[in-house]
């Protein structure tokens, strides 16, 4: 592994010698209403590989979502994802792309006057296979989240922690090669929290996924993760693996802060 802590550190992930890079941010800056909310965000991650992003509310990690996803365009640096230039995409191949991409949003994203399974079933309407084998994967996704008896319920109808469920089920009833999660333990209690982790686990096996997820504290996904960024006020206080973390917070107290509100 090859990993550096520090603002303008570049983080390589599970380093290979040709690594496979699911994500590159080269030099990535976003300005927001005259302000710069992102600034100099340098990172590399390898298909397979877990990055959990830090940070406490405002820090950037939900712009830095939306530039990985290709909702929002950087305003300087670019963008790759599974190999490809966000921003030398047409509409056609991005479209492409993001069905190779799960996302589970902060706010929500199910369409409230649809039934659960009516949202599970959106992301496969334009997918071959016909209704028989959309209702086969739906299935399997309901199953494997246990949401059965939920089919038939409007988002409404649901706690925050099934809502978010459903989402998670949602972003990966296509398969995708790359699962983008703002806010992973938003919602959810300890137990779901577990469970949920344990699913993206199986997922990982099964099909070597890539996980970039954001949190306001390291402790949900820390030790499962291979790489972690600390971001603050929209630049890279940190990256690099759980153990050099670790190693480093004793001496680091902007870091210490950042991620338990105590020096």
């Amino acid at each position: 592994m090859s990993a550096a802590a520090g603002p303008d550190a570049t983080a390589d992930v599970l380093a290979e010698p040709v690594p496979e890079w699911a994500l590159e941010l080269t030099g990535v800056y976003q300005h927001v209403g005259g302000n710069c909310a992102l600034a100099e965000i340098n990172l590399r991650v390898p298909r397979g590989a877990w990055l959990l992003i830090v940070g406490p509310n405002g820090a950037g990690k939900s712009l830095l979502t939306r530039l990985i996803l290709g909702l929002d365009t950087p305003s300087a640096g670019t963008v790759r994802v599974l190999g490809e230039d966000l921003q030398g995409l047409s509409v056609r191949a991005m479209t492409a792309l993001r069905g190779r991409m799960g996302a589970v949003l902060q706010g929500g994203s199910l369409l409230e006057h649809r039934s659960v399974i009516e949202n599970l079933l959106l992301p496969l309407r334009d997918l071959p296979g016909g209704r028989a084998q959309q209702a086969r994967a739906a299935r399997l996704v309901i199953a494997t989240l246990r949401l059965d008896g939920l089919e038939n319920h409007l988002p409404r109808a649901l706690s925050l922690g099934q809502r978010r469920q459903v989402e998670l089920a949602r972003a990966l009833i296509s398969g995708p090669s790359l699962l983008v999660w703002d806010g992973l333990t938003d919602g959810l209690d300890p137990a779901a929290a577990i469970e949920t982790l344990q699913v993206l686990r199986a997922q990982r096996e099964a099909r070597r996924l890539t996980l970039i997820a954001t949190d306001n504290r390291a402790d949900a996904l820390g030790e499962a993760c291979d790489c972690i960024a600390v971001l603050e006020r929209g630049h890279m206080a940190f990256s690099g693996s759980p153990s050099e973390l670790a190693a480093v917070l004793p001496e680091r107290l902007d870091l210490r802060y950042i991620l338990t509100g105590r020096p």
